[in-house]
C-alpha cells in the first residue's frame, strides 16, 4: 500500500508515529510524509533567539527541515536494503498558525479553525493530487488531541477524503499525555459514530521488545532538538509503554479491511 501521513509541523509524524512508520516498512508499505506548516519561527530549544528578527523565519525552517532530514537518515539505518527507499518526505510549504493567523504561541490551543483559512484548500488540492496520481492508497491524519489550530485545520482538510481511502487517525504526542486527551478522542469516535463511520483502535510496533521500541523512539524523536528536551523525549518515547511499546491508531473498515494481512 502507498500510505500518506498528514504532518501539521515537522516533528508531528516523529513524534506520534516512529514506530508504526518503521513497521509499515518493513512490511514492505510506501509511506509519505507531507508536511504541512513547515515555515515557522518555532525553536523554543535553539540559537534562532540571537538570530536578526527579520532572518528569523528562514533560520528556523531550515533548521527544522535539518532535523526531519536528520530523523529520515535515522529511521532507515535499521531498515533492510531494499525497503530504504520506500520513504519519502514532502513540504506544502505553508505558515504555522502563528505567522498565518498572526496569534500568539499560548493561544493555539484555544483558536478555532476558521474555515474561509486558505490553507485548508491547498491540502485538499494536495490530496486530491496524490489521489489522482495513485501516491495516497491510504491517508494517515492526526486525531487533534489538544486542539492545536493547525493539527485541528489539517484534520477538518482530510476529512473529505475519510469516506473514500482507508483511513487511521494518530494520537498526536505530546498532547495525547495531558488529561484532556481523552476527552478529544471520544469526541472525534463519537463525531465518526454519528457519520456512520465507526473507528477502531490498532496497535503497530516494531516486533522487538517494549523497553527496546522506546530506546529506539526516544532516540529518533531526540532528532528534534530544536523542539523538546530530554524530559519531553522521554514524555513522548514512554507513551509507547501504554501500549507494550507499540502505537495506538484509529481507523476506520475501509483501513482495517485493506490491511488485514498485514
Amino acid at each position: 500500500m502507498k500510505i500518506l501521513i498528514l504532518s501539521p509541523h515537522r516533528d508531528d509524524a516523529a513524534f506520534s508515529l516512529s514506530l508504526a512508520i518503521t513497521n509499515w516498512l518493513t512490511a514492505r508499505h510506501t509511506v509519505t510524509i507531507l508536511n504541512v506548516f513547515t515555515r515557522s519561527r518555532f525553536a523554543p530549544y535553539s540559537d534562532a533567539a540571537f538570530v536578526h528578527e527579520n532572518d528569523e523565519l528562514s533560520y528556523v525552517s531550515a533548521m527544522r527541515l535539518r532535523e526531519d532530514e536528520l530523523w529520515v537518515r535515522r529511521i532507515k539505518e535499521t531498515l533492510p536494503k531494499g525497503h530504504k527507499n520506500n520513504l519519502h518526505m514532502l513540504d506544502l510549504n505553508l505558515k504555522d498558525a502563528a505567522i498565518r493567523l498572526r496569534i500568539p504561541l499560548e493561544a493555539a490551543n484555544t483558536t478555532p479553525v476558521n474555515p474561509a483559512d486558505p490553507s485548508i484548500e491547498k491540502i485538499r488540492k494536495a490530496l486530491t493530487r496524490h489521489a489522482t496520481e495513485g501516491t495516497m492508497q491510504a491517508i494517515v491524519i492526526p486525531a487533534a488531541l489538544g486542539n492545536h489550530i493547525d493539527h485541528l485545520t489539517v484534520r477538518e482538510a482530510a476529512q473529505p477524503f475519510t469516506t473514500q481511502l482507508p483511513t487511521a487517525f494518530y494520537e498526536d504526542l505530546p498532547y495525547a499525555t495531558q488529561p484532556n486527551a481523552l476527552t478529544d478522542l471520544e469526541a472525534l469516535r463519537t463525531a465518526a459514530a454519528e457519520r456512520n463511520e465507526p473507528l477502531t483502535e490498532i496497535l503497530y510496533n516494531t516486533n522487538e521488545p517494549a523497553a527496546e521500541a522506546i530506546t529506539r523512539k526516544r532516540k529518533l524523536v531526540l532528532n528534534y532538538a530544536s523542539q523538546i528536551d530530554d524530559t519531553s523525549g522521554d514524555l513522548i518515547a514512554n507513551f509507547a509503554a501504554t501500549y507494550n511499546g507499540a502505537e495506538r491508531l484509529w481507523a476506520n473498515h475501509q483501513w482495517l479491511s485493506a490491511f488485514k494481512s498485514t
